[in-house]
């Protein structure tokens, strides 16, 4: 099967996954965990915010990370006029899995 490709549709679809990728980039993740940690002294509750923000943080990186692949997959094949469903397919299914 064929996937016949738009280029414009395709640069535009790109420009806004890499605007979503940069917006989440900007994002302030930490600010809530630092202001919870004082929430309950005496309590291990800081070292779980600390803990949280970290895992958050991680994965939105993951996120921003994949986004950029997409991206980079997009890129590749927006001046292709036709492109091979299944080379595009695979391209998205071979990036690289986060943990």
């Amino acid at each position: 099967m064929t996937l016949h490709v738009d280029p414009e549709a395709l640069r535009t679809f790109a420009a806004f996954v890499a605007d979503t990728a940069d917006a989440i980039d900007e994002w302030d993740v930490g600010e809530p965990y630092a202001v919870s940690q004082s929430a309950l002294p005496g309590t291990g509750f800081a070292a779980v915010c600390a803990r949280a923000f970290t895992t958050t943080d991680q994965a939105l990186n993951n996120v921003c990370s994949r986004l950029r692949e997409i991206v980079d997959i997009t890129d590749g094949v927006e001046n292709d006029y036709v492109v091979a469903e299944a080379d595009f397919v695979a391209a998205l299914s071979a990036m690289d899995q986060h943990g």
